[in-house]
């Protein structure tokens, strides 16, 4: 009998030791801590930069400027620093001027009255000026320039307007 009772015992403690380590465990779960909050994020939109526009001095065939001729083209660069691509859409001539006007007048070099203004040239996200684009049929050279025009770069004051694509 007395066996009997001592495993009766150890039965009850094995069942208290699983009843307690139910009850610990149970505690834990209970006992982690939740959390929670609000605020706000934020973001901000980027700033336009404005394009570049560099001169390209053509030089041998693309060179095709002369005293009466048809009016020649314009070659140029565009810089696009924006992180979205531009087409621009809009040109607008300024007063050309020689380079050496001693020997080259600026009143023998001028922009045609047919020259274009309005174009489609789409320019990338993050370019540098690199590509070079052509306009024709913008200076005209008067009749009457001197052989001293012969090699003479013309500089032409350029805007460019255009929308992000």
């Amino acid at each position: 009998m007395k066996r009997l009772f001592l495993n009766r015992k150890r039965v009850a403690l094995s069942l208290a030791s699983a009843v307690v380590t139910v009850g610990v465990t149970a505690g834990a779960a209970v006992a982690v801590w939740s959390a929670s909050g609000s605020g706000s994020g934020s973001g901000a939109a980027t700033i336009a930069q404005g394009l570049t526009v560099t001169a390209i001095t053509p030089t041998g065939p693309a060179a095709s400027l002369y005293p009466g001729g048809p009016a020649a083209p314009v070659y140029f660069q565009v810089a696009n620093p924006n992180p979205y691509a531009v087409t621009i859409t809009g040109l607008s001539w300024g007063t050309p001027t020689s380079n050496d006007p001693a020997a080259c007048p600026n009143a023998d070099i001028s922009v045609d009255t047919g020259a274009p203004t309005t174009v489609s040239i789409s320019i990338p996200a993050n370019t540098p000026a690199g590509t070079a684009y052509q306009e024709n049929g913008v200076l005209d050279m008067s009749h009457s320039a001197p052989n001293g025009c012969q090699g003479v770069a013309f500089n032409v004051p350029l805007t460019v307007t255009g929308t992000q694509q």
